[in-house]
């Protein structure tokens, strides 16, 4: 598995490439942590599956901020990456905190706002912080998309996210999934060093927070769930 300081590295040297994805492009310039035939192999089978999923990521990620960010809500884009969703709740009237533990991620978003919606820049917040070990600011709303799979703990995460907001939209890999299954047998084909964690595991670290599930929906090797806190 993968230390933080290599997680850290993976991104700032790939966090540019990763938006080709969101538009269906080669991505073959993304350096994986494989041997070269590994490589090759992934880039030439996995991806082009990779960059449907993304597409359809994508369209879940837009319904949920359609149905739960609006004007005059603060919401929280926890690994922010591109700024491609930070973007869109900045289009909706939100008040946004773009938060990544990668700088060039944040440098990226920033341009990616300033170019597009520049009239917007001054709903925005650029926070760099590991969440793993630093709690949130408060918000209404907290996404979280391709974020756990990079914590090799899941419940510090939450519990520097759940007390500080609504509603959450989080995706979990799952160690029951074919795929990751394969993973945990043969180490060497987790070429990105993801971790995945258990929806019981999940389920408990939500209840002793007090808050709901409202829906769990299956997604690729792992699940998005969409939660509320019950006290707020």
């Amino acid at each position: 598995m993968a230390s933080p300081e290599k997680t850290r590295k993976y991104w700032d040297e790939n966090i540019d490439k990763w938006a080709d994805l969101y538009l269906d492009i080669s991505h073959s310039h993304e350096s994986l942590q494989a041997p070269g035939w590994l490589d090759f192999i992934y880039k030439k089978f996995i991806v082009p599956h990779e960059a449907k999923l993304m597409t359809e990521r994508y369209r879940l990620t837009m319904s949920f901020i359609e149905q739960f960010i609006g004007e005059g809500s603060v919401a929280v884009d926890v690994g922010c990456g591109t700024g491609i969703f930070t973007v869109e709740m900045l289009r909706r009237g939100a008040r946004v905190k773009a938060v990544d533990f990668a700088q060039k991620s944040l440098d990226l978003t920033r341009a990616l706002v300033e170019r597009i919606i520049p009239d917007k820049v001054g709903n925005i917040e650029y926070l760099l912080m590991d969440v793993s070990k630093q709690r949130l600011p408060a918000s209404d709303a907290v996404l979280a998309m391709g974020v756990t799979p990079y914590f090799q703990e899941i419940a510090p995460f939450y519990d520097n996210v759940l007390p500080t907001t609504k509603i959450f939209y989080c995706l979990v890999l799952d160690p029951s999934h074919w795929a990751n299954r394969i993973r945990r047998i043969l180490p060497f084909l987790n070429v990105r060093g993801m971790y995945w964690f258990s929806k019981s595991e999940v389920d408990s670290i939500l209840a002793r927070h007090d808050w709901q599930l409202i829906q769990r929906t299956p997604f690729a090797t792992g699940y998005l769930d969409l939660a509320r806190n019950r006290k707020r």
